[in-house]
């Protein structure tokens, strides 16, 4: 069948988005689904900083290949070995997992051998490549290119979610809310009363933050650089916010916090706000590093002499380190019953033929999700 997609032939030149505008709208062919493949008509993708970074050459790819990797839409149809998800069923577009190799077996879905594998040949996880154009292979992202009116993924990707999930909300599953709300509340799996700061307050920041407010810690710290952004982090469960821009971080958390926090989460994937994270730790404190960042980075500056006398630790957290077929189920369920507050994160809508546009307001740090409609 053919669908229309967002197609991103090669990374752009230089860091910034503003000059350039990297997907182009093609028709694609979308095979046929078999064996274990699901095809999904998208009803609803958001747009992630992971997407600009693609679009940087800062991932691993291969190219040309069909855009998006947050997703939400309706099972159209399925391969005869398919057995979870039926046509009609809503689903949110997840990550690939073989169920198969050691870290699936242990749980650890996230960091699944053959995810990493199929990323880096732009294919499925069965190492086929579905799209085409005039005959050419189109490759997939990340097992899953939401940017499309349609997709083909392997079951595992496609997860069941409750029906009375809104699209738009249920799309937000696909990678910022389970990074952020899983780090808090998988990988530190923090203790109800603990202090914690979250650096950060895009789409995952401010997943983090609710999943602080769901642990009920006492003290839920936002910080960013936009306004705005601290002003929905308040609405969702900050407790304080601080504007890095016009204060000191560490001192106003430490001020805040009679001392420094348990816990502190760094989604922004910068060097320098890592060094600043560590800082704001009490003895024994946790720093969590969730913000990918460019391939590469390894200029950091730690005070090994207090982190051995302090007994501070740091850990990273990839996907909230959770295994995502069972994971997005439960945080639709809280979101349905509004204990999780996706709406708020969404702050703008656009086609898909906006894209361009939505990737240049992203680099601007303006908003917090962007919800593309195909």
């Amino acid at each position: 069948m053919e669908s229309t997609a967002a197609v991103l032939e090669s990374p752009t030149d230089g860091n910034n988005l503003s000059k350039a505008t990297p997907a182009a709208f093609k028709t694609i062919e979308i095979a046929d689904p078999t064996g274990e493949e699901v095809l999904v008509e998208i009803t609803a993708a958001s747009l992630c900083h992971t997407d600009v970074g693609i679009t940087r050459g800062q991932l691993e790819e291969l190219f040309p290949l069909v855009m998006g990797h947050e997703g939400a839409g309706r099972v159209a149809a399925v391969g005869e070995d398919v057995e979870s998800v039926d046509p009609g069923d809503q689903v949110v577009l997840g990550r690939i997992t073989c169920g198969r190799c050691e870290f699936c077996r242990e749980g650890n879905g996230q960091l699944c051998s053959k995810r990493t594998e199929a990323r880096r040949s732009g294919t499925l996880r069965t190492g086929n490549i579905r799209f085409s154009r005039n005959g050419d292979p189109v490759h997939h992202c990340h097992g899953v290119s939401s940017f499309s009116e349609y997709t083909l993924v392997t079951e595992e990707v496609a997860i069941e979610v409750d029906d009375n999930l809104p699209a738009e909300q249920a799309t937000l599953l696909g990678c910022g809310v389970f990074t952020g709300a899983g780090a808090v509340m998988n990988t530190a799996d923090i203790e109800a009363g603990s202090s914690v700061v979250v650096f950060g307050a895009g789409g995952v920041g401010l997943s983090a933050v609710q999943g602080a407010r769901l642990r009920s810690a006492r003290e839920v710290i936002a910080v960013d650089i936009v306004q705005e952004k601290l002003k929905i982090a308040s609405e969702v469960g900050a407790t304080h916010t601080i504007n890095s821009s016009e204060e000191d971080v560490v001192d106003r958390v430490r001020e805040f916090t009679d001392g420094g926090v348990d816990y502190a989460f760094e989604v922004v994937g910068n060097p320098h706000v890592t060094e600043q994270a560590i800082e704001c730790l009490t003895p024994t404190g946790q720093a969590v590093l969730v913000g990918v960042p460019p391939l590469g980075k390894r200029d950091i500056s730690l005070d090994l002499y207090d982190m051995v006398v302090s007994e501070k630790g740091v850990v990273g957290s990839f996907n909230g380190s959770y295994s995502l077929p069972l994971a997005i189920p439960k945080l639709a369920d809280l979101a349905v019953k509004e204990d999780l507050q996706l709406e708020p994160l969404i702050t703008d809508r656009k086609p898909l033929t906006q894209l361009n546009e939505a990737m240049h307001k992203l680099e601007t740090g303006a908003g917090v999700r962007q919800i593309i409609e195909p």
